[in-house]
């Protein structure tokens, strides 16, 4: 399939409401030719990047932006957090989670705005 643009799920800043950005990142990823474990990969990662943020926020929504690549998908989760540290410690073992599932993790705080990235690769299909 082709690009077609940027689609966002805005939820609020509670547990209860991540599964829908899993189902939302597994339900694209499905479409987009990705395999089952690379589907599984995705909804993890978008999980533990969306606890992180849970963990961290000042309470206000969480969004998940996913774009459409030529070759995968291009994932940002975003949201206010409270305190000075940054979004992920990239010696935790959260981070370490994270860049096991997906190809290219990154996490960017501008003041009290904390984005974690995450970017999945298909893998070559084998068909002929």
């Amino acid at each position: 399939m082709t690009p077609s643009g940027v689609i966002t799920v805005r939820i609020p800043a509670e547990a209860g409401h991540v599964p829908l950005l899993r189902t939302a990142v597994a339900g694209v990823a499905a479409r987009q030719e990705f395999t089952l474990e690379e589907v599984d990969d995705l909804r993890m990662g978008v999980e533990e990047a969306a606890v992180i943020l849970l963990r961290r926020g000042a309470g206000e929504p969480i969004e998940l932006h996913l774009e459409i690549t030529g070759d995968g998908l291009d994932i940002r989760l975003e949201t206010a957090v409270d305190g000075e540290e940054p979004a992920i410690d990239t010696a935790s073992f959260s981070w370490t989670i994270l860049s096991a599932l997906v190809d290219e993790v990154a996490s960017t705080r501008e003041g009290s705005h904390a984005r974690i990235t995450l970017a999945k690769r298909r893998m070559q299909s084998t068909r002929p």
